[in-house]
């Protein structure tokens, strides 16, 4: 207009050089947290020079070829019972920006006991376990007999949710933000937790169900409630990495050994 030539501007973000965008799909405070801030986080914590990288290459093949000497040199000795020999862990890759640790999927287990007497009580835990997931549980069989618990194949005892994507995020968000906090005793997970392939698990009572924010309005409402198992699948390679996500996530982690007593003289 008026001959004026239109210019357009670009602002620029203030992402870092190596960020990657958000995928589509994931719009939830906690995933789009990850993706801008915490992912960036943990390429940068876990960065390991070339030259000790190549040094710690030395010594991890050094150790799996002595492992492997070990178990395939050894004559087997009919007279003595072998123990079982620990196979070595695979190599762990170089962090990156594009294997950066990050959450596959949370589950969420609930057993009821009281489903042994009675089928029916699983309807609570089922009701209990949407409200708090938003997904339609799994109920879970027994695989086998067991008559000490009067147990029969093929009873359902336990319901199961896999949470993953943007309910994944949304739970692990309550659960970090909402009901931790808001428990007295719940101090952390332990430094030695985890099953050694950055995957952890974490075990509640009955009452800390009743601490989501879905569940206080009609907690008085079902007749039945137990506790229930938090496992969280990451794809971390090790321990210490699985940890350093999820204590960048708000998920609290302590030593679980105890101080010395001091003794004092008079």
């Amino acid at each position: 207009m008026f001959g004026a030539t239109t210019r357009r501007f670009t602002l620029a973000t203030g992402t870092r050089a190596f960020s990657t965008s958000v995928p589509a799909g994931y719009q939830t405070r906690l995933s789009q947290f990850y993706h801008n801030t915490l992912r960036d986080d943990l390429v940068i914590m876990q960065y390991v020079p070339p030259s000790i990288r190549a040094r710690q290459d030395a010594n991890e093949a050094a150790r799996i070829e002595a492992t492997n000497q070990k178990i395939g040199g050894t004559p087997p000795n009919p007279d003595k019972q072998h123990k079982k020999t620990r196979q070595p862990k695979p190599k762990v890759p170089v962090t990156s920006a594009n294997n950066a640790p990050h959450m596959e999927s949370v589950t969420v287990h609930i057993r009821c006991r009281e489903a042994l007497q009675n089928k029916h009580h699983l309807l609570s835990v089922l009701m209990a376990m949407q409200i708090v997931t938003g997904q339609r549980g799994e109920v879970i069989k027994s695989k086998n007999d067991a008559a000490t618990w009067k147990l029969r194949k093929g009873m359902p005892i336990s319901v199961k949710v896999e949470l993953k994507g943007d309910r994944m995020f949304e739970f692990m968000d309550k659960l970090v933000e909402v009901v931790l906090p808001r428990m007295k005793e719940y101090h952390g997970l332990g430094m030695d937790a985890g099953d050694g392939n950055g995957n952890f698990s974490m075990g509640f009572d009955g009452s800390v169900i009743g601490l989501f924010p879905e569940m206080e309005m009609v907690y008085d409402q079902f007749p039945l409630i137990t506790g229930f198992h938090v496992n969280v699948r990451t794809s971390a390679a090790r321990n210490p990495a699985g940890r350093l996500l999820l204590s960048g996530f708000g998920l609290p982690f302590i030593h679980t050994r105890k101080p010395a007593s001091e003794t004092f003289e008079l």
